[in-house]
């Protein structure tokens, strides 16, 4: 993936669902909880391998 800047788009998107999270937390709708901490998780750690790939390709292109 060439797009470096999706990448950091998805994980910030992941970090926004965590921030909602922790604000669902807070209030008495607390069973949301879960299910944004889990999408944001998800989120983060597939912006992680994408980040991951892309500098794998890039190293590899140079040499």
């Amino acid at each position: 993936m060439k797009n470096v800047k999706f990448i950091y788009l998805s994980f910030f998107s992941g970090v926004l669902f965590l921030i909602t999270a922790g604000a669902f937390y807070s209030t008495e709708d607390s069973n949301l909880t879960p299910i944004f901490a889990s999408i944001g998780f998800a989120i983060i750690s597939i912006s992680f391998v994408l980040l991951s790939q892309s500098k794998s390709c890039k190293n590899k292109n140079k040499q």
